[in-house]
């Protein structure tokens, strides 16, 4: 098989036709598919998608399942966020609690009512039949949904305050709630509801409409797990923004039961292994027991490739799926090559040094500017800095990159170098060297769990190296003279 043709399999797990055929299990898909959690965490690429959707063809496998799949629309979440209503002042998270209460109910009943068109039925499904035939076989989206109960808001009071003591009672009865709750009720009782609800970040700019947004299916969601045990509503949100909320709600211990997406090397080089095979036996060839060894060389340097790999990800799959697409797609032959794999590293540092401006650009916008900085003014830098070189960096940075961001612009009026660097660790730019025992060190990142780093020496780490221009080691001026 040519090294080149081979077929990663698309970035979206939405759009990969072939994902389940090459789909890793973990013991954390065993918990979900018991309904042990509700709530699925996960950084960017770390394979939420691809989970829902496993869990979806697990569940639809099942008789007496209603399985349906919730994610909100780029454009939808852009045009909620975007209601000057919801923006000044009527979008608390109360309103969204109801509001995600009416779609899973209306889209629930939709499915039951779709399914069931051609059977005798009790009052409740009949009650199904007639929701899917008036909202045309599927429920509103979000949007249309939440229009509908505030032009009906409206038409009784300016804002939500006005309701008072009663403003829960108010929105049960604008959203339609008890009713449809009623014969949700009912059908639940001799059927199973599987609601995943994934792709809430796409429009998510950390607003206090969009965080309410998100909390207020949180709060239905345990709502609704409380009144019968045969609805399973299961969310899927990236880590950063799970953070975030956490901190914004009262409530925070119902939602501390979760289940967060962790990759260790052997799963990832797993991963690679079963889509290698698949190409295989795509091509006609004979599955390998360990077909890594017959795409990739064994070492690169005295490093093995498995570990070099694995080194330049933050853990995630998209991000090793990636280097392995730069690697094949240089590659000429059937026989794996050691410089293809070198020179494949320059171009995915670049890609994933995007990604992660991207993935926090609601967070720390601005956060492209600062290493387009960095690569400027510090190229050919070390990678290894101990606080003194950073510290220098980080005052750089503060006096001469234009950045004119709130965040930004608070640690430099305070000269809070420290809280810069905390804010690269956070993101994964940079791990905190620790010294231990013997002789012995290591450097840990903010992906691998719970740390209070010390930044007496930082690494960058290796996946953005190149990115930014860093060496290994910087010679001596008089030896550099010397040669």
């Amino acid at each position: 098989m040519k090294i080149s043709n081979i077929n990663w399999g698309d970035d979206s797990a939405e759009k990969d036709p072939n994902l389940l055929h090459y789909f890793v299990s973990q013991e954390a898909i065993e918990r979900l598919e018991r309904k042990q959690k509700s709530l699925v965490i996960g950084r960017k690429g770390a394979g939420k998608s691809a989970v829902r959707k496993k869990l979806s063809e697990t569940f639809n496998s099942m008789s007496g399942h209603y399985v349906l799949n919730l994610s909100p629309k780029f454009q939808s979440i852009k045009n909620i966020l975007n209601d000057k209503d919801l923006t000044s002042g009527l979008g608390e998270e109360i309103l969204f609690t109801h509001t995600w209460l009416r779609q899973i109910y209306l889209d629930c009943l939709c499915s039951v009512g779709h399914g069931e068109r051609n059977k005798f039925s009790a009052d409740s499904f009949e009650f199904a039949r007639a929701i899917s035939n008036q909202q045309n076989r599927t429920s509103k989206d979000l949007v249309e949904n939440i229009a509908d109960v505030l032009t009906r808001i409206k038409g009784k009071v300016s804002n939500l305050g006005e309701f008072g003591i009663n403003i829960e009672r108010e929105l049960r009865n604008v959203a339609d709630v008890d009713s449809l709750e009623h014969h949700f009720l009912e059908i639940a009782k001799t059927a199973n509801f599987v609601v995943l609800v994934d792709d809430l970040d796409l429009g998510w700019n950390n607003s206090e409409t969009a965080n309410n947004l998100i909390l207020g299916l949180l709060t239905a969601a345990n709502y609704i797990s409380s009144k019968t045990s045969n609805a399973f509503v299961c969310t899927f949100l990236r880590e950063d923004v799970y953070s975030i909320l956490i901190t914004k709600t009262q409530h925070s211990d119902k939602y501390r039961n979760i289940e967060r997406l962790r990759w260790d090397k052997e799963d990832l080089i797993q991963l690679l292994n079963e889509r290698i095979n698949f190409n295989r036996k795509r091509e006609g060839e004979v599955e390998l027991d360990n077909p890594f060894t017959s795409v990739f060389p064994p070492t690169i340097g005295t490093t093995n490739s498995d570990n070099w790999l694995f080194e330049r990800t933050l853990s995630r799959p998209r991000e090793l799926i990636q280097l392995a697409r730069y690697y094949s797609e240089k590659c000429e032959s059937e026989t794996s090559d050691v410089e293809a794999l070198k020179a494949s590293e320059t171009g995915y540092s670049e890609w994933k040094l995007d990604d992660l401006c991207t993935e926090y650009s609601n967070q720390y916008p601005g956060l492209v500017d600062i290493f387009s900085y960095w690569k400027t003014k510090f190229y050919r830098q070390k990678y290894h800095l101990k606080l003194s070189e950073i510290e220098k960096i980080v005052l750089d940075i503060f006096i001469e990159a234009e950045i004119n961001q709130p965040w930004f612009n608070e640690l430099t009026e305070k000269t809070d170098g420290h809280g810069l660097l905390k804010v690269l660790y956070e993101i994964g730019f940079i791990g905190d060297f620790v010294l231990g025992g013997d002789g012995g060190s290591k450097t840990v990142y903010s992906y691998q769990g719970n740390h209070q780093p010390r930044f007496e020496e930082v690494d960058i780490h290796p996946c953005f190296r190149k990115a930014v221009g860093t060496v290994d080691r910087i010679r001596a001026k008089a030896q550099e003279s010397d040669d």
